[in-house]
């Protein structure tokens, strides 16, 4: 996106009778995208990045704060090893907390928000233990590669 100087060049430009493309290179964006800031200026639109409608979330940052803290926490005690929790889980205590029934699709990006990441075994990395994918596997019998996620630290 972008941002409010690049947009007034590309109308300078314009004035200069630059063509599009040109305008394009110099900036560093897409021939469309040039056309759809010189079409605004054109209507008499604003050049400013207007709010957008839409259905606010009920995960404001104080819930999503809060939840990360209850599953911190419920992570780490039900793992004493890894600080894991896996989708399914997951998606359970975000609608009883919530009340809301969000799609598993939808909770792997709420995890993504809360600083989790999915893990893995790296069995074909250049510093594989065997023995350490060996227990890992073991501890996580399932194939949970889908679902299981980390806290970065």
């Amino acid at each position: 996106m972008l941002n409010l100087t690049q947009r007034e060049l590309i109308v300078k430009l314009s004035k200069q009778r630059k063509k599009q493309q040109e305008i394009a290179n110099i900036v560093g964006c897409s021939q469309p995208t040039v056309n759809f800031w010189l079409q605004r200026e054109k209507n008499g639109s604003s050049l400013q990045t207007l709010p957008r409608s839409g259905r606010p979330t009920p995960l404001t940052k104080n819930t999503m704060a809060r939840l990360k803290r209850e599953f911190v926490k419920e992570a780490r005690e039900a793992n004493k090893r890894f600080c894991s929790i896996n989708t399914k889980q997951f998606y359970e205590m975000i609608n009883s907390r919530t009340n809301m029934n969000y799609s598993p699709r939808h909770c792997r990006r709420i995890l993504h928000k809360l600083n989790f990441s999915r893990i893995t075994p790296r069995s074909q990395h250049i510093r594989n233990d065997p023995q350490k994918v060996a227990e890992f596997r073991e501890e996580f019998k399932k194939n949970l590669k889908k679902n299981t996620w980390v806290m970065k630290l």
